[in-house]
């Protein structure tokens, strides 16, 4: 009875993960157009794992002239980190989601023509020794209203 029980909750657990991953993917598919985003793209360029940590800003503007509703933000990579400052609201650091776990909300709006600050902090030691060479890393900022995703983007080179 118990085996049986467990495995119930295993089956329930899955699928509602994988409910969860294919609304994801949903979101991922639609691309938030009016947000404006300085810089597009940061090349890193060669980053030395004795520098340490890097970090960057992104700002973004709503273009538009509805409100945008900020849900949840998420990085590529656990190497990386961000947090966002809209007004005088900051969240905390937030990263990588992974093996069902999600980010909690952040539940920020940023209105018409408002400009909000995204901090990112590359830890180019976050993979060990073994972790230098090129990479990519995104950061994800997840809207319910308008509903969809607006991606960043950084690359570099990790070298000793």
């Amino acid at each position: 009875m118990i085996l049986g029980l467990s495995v119930l909750l295993v089956l329930v657990f899955s699928l509602f993960q994988v409910k969860n991953g294919e609304n994801d993917q949903k979101v991922l598919g639609v691309v938030i157009q009016d947000l404006e985003v300085n810089p597009e793209f940061y090349d890193l360029g060669q980053v030395q794992m004795k520098d340490g940590n890097v970090v960057k800003t992104y700002e973004i503007k709503n273009t538009s002239d509805e409100i945008m509703k900020l849900k949840r933000v998420a990085t590529s990579c656990m190497c990386t980190k961000v947090k966002i400052k809209i007004g005088d609201r900051e969240t905390r650091e937030f990263g990588m989601e992974g093996m069902g776990d999600k980010n909690p909300p952040v539940n920020l709006e940023l209105t018409a023509g408002q400009t909000a600050t995204v901090t990112v902090v590359f830890d180019p030691n976050a993979h060990g020794p073994k972790g230098v060479g090129p990479f990519e890393r995104a950061i994800f900022l997840y809207f319910s209203d308008p509903v969809g995703v607006k991606e960043l983007k950084f690359s570099g080179i990790v070298v000793n």
